[in-house]
């Protein structure tokens, strides 16, 4: 049940995906000195896009897979419960949709993180509504919990509580981080990650497996608490506190140790979770590192993360996410390719971190040939990604309707896109009055156009067209009106013009050849 709902959901989060290294790229030829003040993808919108799709988008959907890969494993997944999780991935995508649309249009508060309007917080909690329902539902299969299903429990309960209450601009957690080291708040995020390696290492053990050395997460748990409440009714946290939290992360390294060893697992076994493993290791120690103050003044003085938060994203958090897609779906996301993202992350890691170096002063050399490097890196990265979805959706036996479809996708989703990106600069290039009002309803409505295209090649195919062609004519004749009032201007004949000739091929030559 699980292989065809990741196959079945795949696109969807590889598009996400896709969209947020996208974003990461544009800004880092940005930095380079291209201009895209007059698109949507001006520099803090695109960094705060890219850092919010990888926080939210492909990665935490499906880790959050995660508990139900186990269920399966037990044999408790049942079909009711992947009907709370398939609605679960519905809530969560409109979600990303609408934080997706408010970055680009200018809803950001400013943050380093979670750099979107608060109120879609709710909405992601909303979503872990029908998360817990499925939750439930695999639970009252057990006559006996174990021990990884009670911390599934738990932190599905209490997940949805502390997103709304940390989250809050008045008194949340990340709103008091947004100046200093905050080594307490990066002791709760690692922190957060060991149930995940636990269910992780549970799921791809070769040896019955049983956790050991649980003070070695206690304490860390125990200090975060702590820091919580001085930090929220005491008093702000001076950097020697901070430092102190921060050094407690360095128990989770033993702890994950003990783990792997115990579990009897190998590279071979599970390659990406291994890789998830090393780099948690690495920015663990990193971090620690640019807690000293003669190396932070040194490295940290600058704007710039020096290669710790591509490591810890784009590899220990992504590969968490790719290990339970690999188990269920190898053949899409191979060893060769977990090696080669891992060498392209670390390379980008390598190239920030030299750039780093430089601007503070430590170093010698050419800035923006290492972020020219980093941007090559990033496109490559993208170029990877994109094969593994087209990999996914390739076309196979395509017939004319088939096409017809395929091809109304692409011009209408994909061309929808990228006006809506970039019509602010297009429409003035080809010399067009652009008001930045009305016209991105009309590039949202194309990209819903180019969508019943998509559902077309998903099947029903001659009904799809049937209904696309229908709507296109409805618009054309609309648009056509407007033109001949003197309304609108050019455009509106050429859309009229192209959506009325795209209705009529399927109307007079492809309906019934299917």
């Amino acid at each position: 049940m699980l292989k065809t709902f990741l196959h079945d959901e795949l696109p969807l989060a590889l598009v996400w995906l896709i969209l947020g290294l996208s974003a990461g790229f544009i800004y880092s030829i940005e930095i380079l000195g291209v201009d895209g003040s007059m698109t949507l993808f001006s520099p803090e919108r695109a960094r705060s896009l890219h850092i919010s799709l990888m926080l939210y988008g492909f990665f935490p959907l499906f880790l959050s897979l995660l508990p139900f890969a186990l269920f399966e494993k037990e044999g408790v997944l049942s079909a009711n419960a992947m009907g709370h999780l398939r609605r679960y991935f519905v809530i969560w995508n409109l979600f990303l949709l609408f934080m997706t649309m408010a970055i680009l249009f200018g809803n950001i508060r400013g943050l380093p993180f979670y750099d979107f309007p608060y109120q879609l917080n709710f909405l992601l909690a909303f979503s872990g509504v029908f998360y817990l329902f499925a939750l439930l539902d695999a639970l009252r299969r057990y006559e006996k919990r174990p021990l990884w299903v009670n911390v599934s429990l738990v932190s599905v309960i209490v997940a949805p509580i502390a997103l709304i209450v940390l989250m809050n601009p008045q008194y949340g957690q990340v709103e008091k981080t947004l100046v200093g080291p905050h080594g307490d708040n990066t002791l709760g995020m690692s922190f957060a990650l060991l149930p995940l390696y636990y269910l992780l290492i549970k799921l791809t053990a070769r040896e019955h497996f049983v956790p050991r050395w649980h003070s070695l997460w206690i304490i860390p748990l125990t200090g975060y608490i702590v820091s919580l409440g001085i930090r929220n009714f005491i008093h702000p946290l001076m950097y020697n506190e901070e430092w102190f939290f921060q050094y407690l992360t360095l128990l989770y390294l033993p702890l994950l140790w003990r783990w792997w060893r115990d579990s009897g697992l190998k590279f071979k076994h599970s390659p990406y979770l291994f890789f998830s493993i090393m780099a948690f290791v690495f920015v663990d120690v990193e971090g620690n590192l640019l807690f000293i103050p003669q190396i932070r003044e040194l490295i940290h003085r600058n704007d710039l993360v020096v290669g710790h938060a591509h490591i810890a994203m784009g590899i220990a958090v992504a590969f968490m996410a790719l290990s339970i897609v690999h188990r269920f779906l190898p053949g899409l996301v191979t060893r060769a390719c977990a090696i080669g993202w891992t060498v392209l992350v670390a390379l980008m890691a390598v190239a920030l971190s030299v750039v780093g170096m430089i601007e503070a002063g430590w170093i010698n050399g050419n800035m923006q040939l290492f972020f020219g490097a980093r941007s090559v890196f990033g496109f490559i990265l993208i170029l990877m990604v994109g094969q593994i979805l087209l990999r996914r959706v390739k076309p196979r036996h395509v017939n004319l309707v088939e096409w017809y479809h395929w091809i109304g996708f692409m011009s209408d989703a994909g061309g929808g896109l990228m006006l809506l990106i970039a019509g602010g600069w297009i429409f003035p290039l080809l010399g067009w009055h652009f008001s930045g009002n009305y016209e991105y309803v009309v590039f949202a409505f194309m990209i819903g156009t180019g969508m019943v295209h998509w559902a077309g090649l998903q099947g029903s195919a001659e009904r799809f067209a049937s209904l696309s062609s229908t709507i296109r004519v409805i618009v054309a004749s609309v648009f056509a009106a407007l033109y001949m009032a003197g309304t609108m201007d050019m455009i509106a004949l050429l859309v009229a013009f192209y959506d009325s000739v795209f209705a009529m091929i399927y109307w007079l030559y492809l309906r019934g050849k299917v």
